[in-house]
């Protein structure tokens, strides 16, 4: 399974072909022209005209629409494509599922991609894998539905066998879903998993005497006979497959694949030099001299591999680069060497990569040799999700610099090494712990690069161990981190700390080497005595300010020091003469969570009258949205000479507004009109019952966000553009930015008659019958708004503006 007959030892050619710049979308060959860097792959996959900023390219995009734009930031997966390529060193094609949204359309010159129209479609027949997810009611909405199928088919393609359900499950951790829920959607892809996979491998995990009488609306073996109406049936874990499913033959899978394109194969890459809008320069060097070079020409270039930072900060925080170099095809930047004393790992190894690395190297060296290795293998779990992890690399999360970063504390405690090199050809070598200088500042000149990481074995008795702390498991940023290392010696029954390193993420401007801690730890006896101690050192060692960005200072403050306890108590489970001395109630502090597998359980009866009625049928949307072809307001054609509206926001809590000056958005690219509340024919009030706000805020603002006016222009980007242009001049008010400072100003909601009472709450206190009476405060802080699907609505009139229609998002 995965691989092609194309795909393993080509009979490669010594003919040249002509270079030019193209790739492959589902087989169909697609000439890149120039011009286009400050796109992304999704904003070409979608396109059907290339615009930008007023300038038409005059370059066709696809119009391929089924592949989503959520998030924007590579976290929700509704962009989910494969991309396909040729690895020369194994002389295999690879595939892997990439964000579409943060990958630079230029970054995928010379790969295949398959998107979800790829696979399938009503007309010509669905994918199993599309056919799974429709039968098994996957989808609702239907919005995210693309991005879990081309994740799942990318697992499938990249996999030599059945995948497990735990693979499965953690190939889906990128892939967020806003109104079906997960167990539908686990249940439809666990058709291909390792067990009980009888449409895949023809074994199955159900008897023959079990299958006569599976249930026909759960799937799973019980009692109920499938012509009994009224029959109750009960669902457990759900880890049988539906009769619904009889459709998906999962063992004709490998017989409907896309080929890898065979022009691809007899390429030689070549170095690329291309252009975007404004000025934008892209580079694809194929020498380590070469990539060099441009950094001393252009010392402000971003070096780039998955973009999944640069492209974040382009896209929200509108920071403009205006030269970008992309080192992936750098083979100095990908080595992955496994030496005597330790892995080199090249600056532009994927983390995907390197976690697979770590894997094989843990099954084939001494086991006192791999702490770091697991340490890593763990942590990397939780990092972000498939997609990033398959795109992002280890030198662009080292040099990011972040302060929550999930790997930089492991690099600081495992003492790894970072190979430096210049322009010239000068290197030097840093330790990681004395890399990270401040807020997103390294020790990198403007001409150097990060060329390696140099990982070095344990020795023994040298223990490491990672630590995250998030408000969820799977790919979230940490609110703190860390990598604690201890090496010990045995003297005369007892253990002595030899060497150690203890560091976080999460606690300071940067990756935080707790020093003090180090060096009171070296020399000490490893014993209950020594944990005392040490926790006071640490609270000492770690200081944070009240007002320390993040806030919840006083939980990070425990987590830097409950990081600790656990790590003690976990090394000292592996001592002798130590592991005795732990009490049995903390025995539990230093187990790894186990999550089984995802399980659900469903209780109805069956009441089915007729053919459909009382039945699970497959809803009507469910083939289209499978296939990508369901179509949602952002996937409409505009009409021709079509605008696009962006919104004019206060940047204000609580403001009077003195004036509104559109005159620099007038003179912005595109520009079509600036409107505001005097503009609006009718009544300015809008609300779903209550008209009881302004739709534009005419004299105050009362919140960051709230709507002033629209600017239309003849692109999105040039609307948005305009409207940040807008100048609004305020007069700061008093403003209200917490739920204690609406109590100390009696800013009490005027409708408290309205709500449900039942019981006397004080009455039930003052009974006595109460076992436990807890006081205090809950604080729950705002969420950001992480949406799938943006607000959107397609507006065009007919009839000379008598006949208006709408379509909106769902």
């Amino acid at each position: 399974m995965g691989s092609l007959k194309n795909d393993e030892n080509p009979q490669l050619q010594t003919s040249k072909v002509s270079y030019e710049p193209l790739l492959y979308v589902n087989g169909v060959r697609r000439v890149l022209p120039d011009g286009l860097a400050h796109l992304t792959l999704l904003e070409y996959l979608r396109a059907k005209l290339i615009m930008g900023h007023s300038t038409f390219f005059g370059a066709k995009g696809i119009g391929l629409t089924g592949t989503k734009l959520g998030c924007g930031e590579g976290g929700c997966g509704a962009c989910t494509v494969m991309v396909s390529s040729y690895d020369e060193k194994s002389r295999k094609c690879l595939h892997y599922a990439i964000n579409a949204c943060l990958a630079p359309l230029y970054s995928v010159e010379g790969m295949h991609v398959i998107t979800v129209e790829g696979l399938g479609s009503c007309k010509r027949g669905l994918h199993p894998v599309q056919e799974s997810m429709a039968q098994a009611h996957g989808s609702q909405c239907g919005f995210c539905t693309p991005g879990f199928v081309m994740s799942m088919y990318a697992l499938l393609r990249s996999s030599q066998t059945p995948p497990s359900e735990e693979q499965i499950e953690e190939c889906l951790a990128g892939n967020l879903c806003r109104c079906t829920g997960y167990r539908p959607i686990v249940d439809a892809f666990r058709v291909f998993a390792k067990t009980n996979d009888m449409l895949y491998t023809g074994i199955s995990s159900v008897s023959p005497e079990e299958a006569k009488s599976i249930c026909p609306s759960t799937g799973k073996p019980c009692s109920c006979n499938s012509n009994n109406v009224n029959d109750k049936c009960v669902v457990g874990d759900n880890r049988y497959k539906a009769t619904s499913y009889d459709e998906v033959d999962g063992t004709k899978y490998t017989e409907k694949e896309l080929i890898f394109p065979p022009e691809l194969l007899l390429r030689t890459a070549t170095p690329l030099s291309l252009t975007g809008f404004g000025g934008l320069m892209w580079y694809r060097p194929l020498t380590l001299q070469h990539a060099l070079d441009l950094k001393a020409k252009y010392p402000d270039a971003k070096l780039i591999v998955g973009n999944s930072e640069v492209g974040i900060e382009m896209r929200l925080k509108r920071l403009q680069y205006r030269v970008l170099v992309s080192v992936t095809h750098v083979p100095e930047l990908n080595v992955l060497n496994v030496k005597d004393d330790g892995l080199e790992i090249g600056a532009a190894v994927r983390l995907s990569d390197l976690l697979s690395v770590l894997r094989k190297v843990v099954t084939e060296r001494d086991v006192h040799e791999t702490s770091s290795c697991r340490a890593l293998i763990e942590q990397l779990k939780w990092f972000a999700g498939t997609q990033i992890r398959n795109a992002a690399s280890i030198g662009g999360n080292i040099c990011t610099a972040s302060p929550i970063s999930d790997l930089n504390p492991l690099w600081m405690a495992v003492g790894a090494n970072f190979r430096i090199i210049d322009s010239k050809g000068n290197s030097r070598t840093t330790l990681a712990e004395n890399f990270f200088l401040g807020y997103r500042k390294v020790d990198l000149a403007s001409s150097e690069i990060l060329l390696s990481v140099f990982l070095p074995w344990n020795k023994r008795f040298e223990y490491v161990k990672e630590f995250k702390q998030s408000h969820r498991r799977d790919d979230d940023i940490a609110i703190v981190n860390a990598g604690l290392r201890i090496h010990l010696q045995e003297t005369s029954e007892i253990w002595v700390v030899a060497d150690a390193s203890i560091a976080y993420g999460g606690v300071a401007p940067c990756s935080l080497s707790a020093k003090k801690t180090k060096d009171f730890l070296i020399g000490k006896v490893w014993d209950q005595n020594l944990l005392q101690d040490a926790l006071k050192v640490l609270q000492n060692d770690i200081i944070l300010k009240e007002d320390a960005p993040g806030g919840m200072v006083e939980f990070r403050k425990s987590l830097t020091l409950s990081f600790f306890f656990k790590f003690f108590l976990w090394v000292s489970h592996q001592l002798d003469g130590v592991k005795e001395s732990i009490p049995a109630s903390h025995l539990s502090a230093m187990q790894p969570v186990h999550r089984p597998t995802i399980t659900g359980s469903q209780d109805y009866e069956i009441m089915k009258h007729g053919t459909s009625v009382g039945s699970p049928e497959v809803h009507l949307s469910a083939k289209l949205q499978v296939t990508g072809e369901a179509e949602y307001a952002d996937d409409i054609q505009l009409p021709l000479n079509g605008l696009h509206a962006a919104l004019v926001l206060s940047r204000k809590p609580h403001a009077r507004i003195l004036s509104i000056d559109g005159s620099e958005a007038m003179s912005s690219p595109g520009f079509v009109g600036l409107f505001l509340a005097k503009d609006v024919p009718a009544d300015n009030k809008i609300g779903p019952v209550v008209y009881d706000e302004e739709l534009f805020a005419t004299d105050y603002v009362t919140c960051v966000g709230q709507v002033i006016g629209v600017v239309v222009a003849d692109t999105h980007e040039n609307a948005k553009t305009a409207a940040r242009k807008v100048n609004v001049k305020y007069e700061d008010l008093p403003a209200i930015l917490s739920i204690k400072e609406a109590i100390n100003a009696g800013s009490f909601h005027p409708n408290t008659e309205k709500c449900l009472i039942k019981g006397d709450v004080d009455q039930c206190f003052q009974s006595g019958q109460c076992d436990r009476i807890i006081e205090g405060e809950v604080h729950i802080g705002g969420q950001e708004h992480f949406y799938l699907e943006p607000h959107s609505s397609l507006v065009w009139t007919l009839d000379g503006g008598n006949e208006v229609h709408m379509i909106s998002s769902t």
